[in-house]
């Protein structure tokens, strides 16, 4: 399957060479494609097995990735500029006007390289329709979570879904369509689980970080910190209390070692561990009632094991 990487790097480096005229806006998008091939494409191989193992039998499948791809790295940049907190980026050392714009025109080209993935107008009306109608669920998500008030584990688990695991889906649905399929539903609640696994497991990484990324010095309200927060042990208050803003920053960067000692005493990385295993175990049992692609499994899984890991 690694064989298909640089056939979807070509395409996301000929469409921005073909639609991207202005010279700044044409080396900032090759620099950000750039880092982007240096660590995944993990969505745009999920597009192409997925045209495999429904059918689709040409070269097609590589535009659309790349147009997936394009998707993806479009809403990365915008969420690092949101968030703040990815300040080794590229996106992030220039001027925030540039990176913004920069982004947008990437995620007008994903569209543009959808479009031009199929030449069948019934399957690329279904693909641009999917990909718009996953874009404004994303954006719901992305709203949610930049407000930063979720409750409760509930209201987590739906702003997951708008925000993450509407990407999985749009990566999965592309390849199911482009080979002439409708919209399977099986594979959009699997697609739905990976996404609610992989999130956890970010997570568990992002609530254990010491740095820009750290959920609790950010007080970023996820699963894990309000199961901290909700936590009725007296030892465990102060958590509660810098979240309420009743602790300063500077005295919670001197108590990282029992943060982490309290993450493990009270069970939260065993508590988010359990929860991502359970959305893989039913991402599992859904794969496995779709037997005509059984043999695209072991592929599949080692994709996805990348993807959760």
């Amino acid at each position: 399957m690694n064989n298909c990487i640089p056939l979807i790097a070509q395409q996301m480096q000929r469409l921005v060479q073909r639609y991207f005229t202005a010279e700044p806006l044409l080396r900032y998008a090759e620099l950000f494609i750039e880092d982007k091939l240096r660590e995944t494409i993990r969505f745009g191989q999920l597009t192409v097995i997925h045209y495999q193992m429904f059918g689709g039998k040409s070269d097609e499948p590589y535009e659309a990735a790349a147009a997936v791809e394009l998707f993806v790295l479009a809403s990365d940049i915008l969420d690092d500029l949101q968030d703040q907190d990815a300040p080794d980026k590229l996106w992030m050392q220039i001027p925030q006007p540039i990176a913004i714009h920069v982004a947008t025109a990437l995620l007008t080209l994903s569209q543009q390289a959808m479009l031009g993935s199929t030449v069948n107008d019934e399957i690329r009306i279904a693909l641009l329709e999917m990909m718009n109608t996953q874009l404004l669920l994303a954006a719901n998500g992305q709203m949610l979570d930049l407000a930063n008030d979720i409750t409760d584990e509930q209201s987590y688990l739906e702003m997951v879904k708008l925000k993450s695991a509407t990407m999985l889906q749009l990566a999965c649905m592309t390849g199911v369509l482009l080979a002439g399929q409708p919209w399977n539903p099986i594979v959009a609640e699997y697609a739905m689980e990976i996404g609610m696994a992989a999130q956890i497991q970010n997570d568990l990484r992002d609530l254990l970080r010491w740095d820009d990324k750290s959920d609790l010095l950010k007080k970023k309200r996820t699963m894990l910190t309000l199961y901290l927060i909700e936590s009725e042990e007296e030892e465990d208050q102060w958590i509660k209390a810098y979240f309420q803003g009743d602790i300063s920053m500077e005295d919670i960067l001197l108590k990282r070692e029992l943060f982490l000692e309290t993450c493990e005493r009270s069970g939260t990385i065993l508590y988010g561990s359990v929860m991502s295993r359970m959305h893989y175990n039913r991402f599992e049992e859904l794969l496995n009632s779709i037997h005509e692609i059984s043999p695209w499994k072991p592929t599949f899984l080692s994709i996805i094991n990348q993807e959760i890991t």
